[in-house]
């Protein structure tokens, strides 16, 4: 019996000042009791109450190094002897955005912000700024952030598939009017919606791996298609690569599937813990920002802490063969999965590539949109991370698994014998 006693005086201490107890609403009911921490270190994490967690959620994406990485560590603590901030330029900034040109194929300028969600809302209005166009064509089951413009259609009862959504109460229908919400891998689809909306339509984001809802992969061609259909309705094409960024390749989902979206969107690992974002594309779609008719601003962009922790972060991980390690360890903790599960008469699937993946239980075949996902059986998936938490491996709701630098042979020697042991503990 995995002990929380520590834990669950924390929370309850907590919720008497902190709203929910806890930080953000995704952490709430990650764990029966949430888990506190007290330190952490590469791939483990040291809680309350005396457990060593083997982590695979990487604080739910950012952690690509690990916790206590000696080079980023380093610095950050020579940043923090110089300034916190300046509220002005810095040489940081410049070194960051050189890089990024350099490392991101098809980028030719970048802009910073601190959140995936914050740059999200930038390049919505830098693509209508740019195209004098309102409406925006987003993904079901795809999420690109908390604001009320694009929290629709991510986690859909199967009666709303089909048309935009709402996620949140205090969501007004105006907010979300010019979104428009469609079934993804389904080239089809995104062709008729350009026709009913005729020089509508500002641009596309998409996953180009919807990691958030179940790791699904892009179908051959698929990203393409979208990428020459923007072209030819005269749409911006954005990647969200607020997860795959700097986590699949180096140069993120451009590098891993050789293409060049208009834009792209970085936060997560970009900075490894540090709250750091940023937008990459072409440079004659910044214009209009240079320009002065669309407004960028934050009061912390670019600031020189977040600023050398991605530096630092980016150069540990341009370290030769690194990707493939990475990769190697998710796909063979994929394999152990599937044939522990078989051994036990259990029916899984998984997707995704081999630093991020989802495990779903029920499912004949990896799926290929929401739609699929949502056929998976999230209650034994729940009883099986239950059950590697048991055996100290922590993991993310949902079937979701992130795989890092810090993840060696040495942790792929006990998460090995922790899968075939929940396996058969819930069989």
């Amino acid at each position: 019996m995995f002990k929380t006693d520590n834990s669950k005086a924390l929370h309850d201490r907590a919720c008497h000042s902190l709203v929910m107890g806890v930080s953000t609403g995704f952490r709430r009911k990650a764990t029966p009791v949430p888990l506190y921490m007290e330190r952490a270190d590469g791939p483990y994490h040291y809680d309350v109450d005396g457990h060593q967690l083997l982590d695979y959620t990487l604080a739910w994406g950012p952690l690509i190094l690990g916790n206590n990485h000696p080079g980023l560590n380093e610095a950050i603590i020579a940043q923090l002897g110089q300034a916190y901030t300046y509220g002005a330029q810095h040489h940081g900034e410049i070194e960051l955005a050189e890089l990024l040109v350099e490392i991101l194929p098809g980028v030719d300028r970048v802009l910073f912000s601190n959140t995936g969600s914050e740059a999200v809302h930038t390049t919505l209005r830098l693509c209508r700024a740019h195209t004098g166009r309102d409406k925006v064509i987003k993904f079901e089951g795809h999420y690109h952030g908390w604001l009320n413009n694009m929290l629709v259609s991510v986690h859909s009862a199967p009666e709303e598939l089909g048309k935009t959504s709402p996620s949140t109460g205090g969501q007004p229908a105006s907010e979300y009017a010019d979104v428009i919400a469609l079934p993804w891998n389904d080239l089809a689809a995104l062709e008729r919606a350009f026709e009913e909306n005729p020089d509508q339509i500002a641009c596309v984001i998409t996953e180009p791996i919807n990691v958030n809802s179940g790791s699904c992969m892009p179908d051959d061609g698929y990203l393409k298609g979208l990428i020459d259909l923007c072209s030819k309705h005269g749409a911006l094409s954005i990647f969200d690569e607020v997860i795959t960024g700097f986590r699949v390749a180096l140069g993120g989902a451009r590098e891993y599937f050789k293409l060049e979206p208009d834009l792209s969107v970085f936060a997560k690992a970009m900075a490894g813990g540090f709250s750091m974002a940023a937008i990459g594309g072409r440079k004659e779609v910044f214009d209009v920002i240079i320009e002065g008719k669309a407004m960028h601003a934050g009061t912390y962009n670019g600031n020189p802490v977040c600023t050398a922790a991605a530096i630092a972060t980016i150069k540990a991980l341009s370290k030769p063969g690194l990707y493939d390690a990475m990769h190697r360890h998710g796909f063979a903790v994929r394999g152990v999965v599937e044939k522990a599960a078989g051994e036990n008469g259990l029916k899984v699937a998984t997707s995704g590539t081999g630093t991020c993946f989802s495990v779903h239980f029920g499912l004949d075949a990896p799926p290929r949109s929401w739609a699929d996902v949502m056929n998976a059986d999230e209650e034994t998936y729940n009883r099986f991370r239950a059950a590697m938490l048991d055996r100290e491996v922590q993991l993310l709701p949902e079937g979701r698994w992130y795989v890092g630098a810090a993840h060696t042979d040495k942790e792929l020697e006990k998460v090995v014998p922790a899968i075939q042991e929940s396996m058969k503990a819930i069989a």
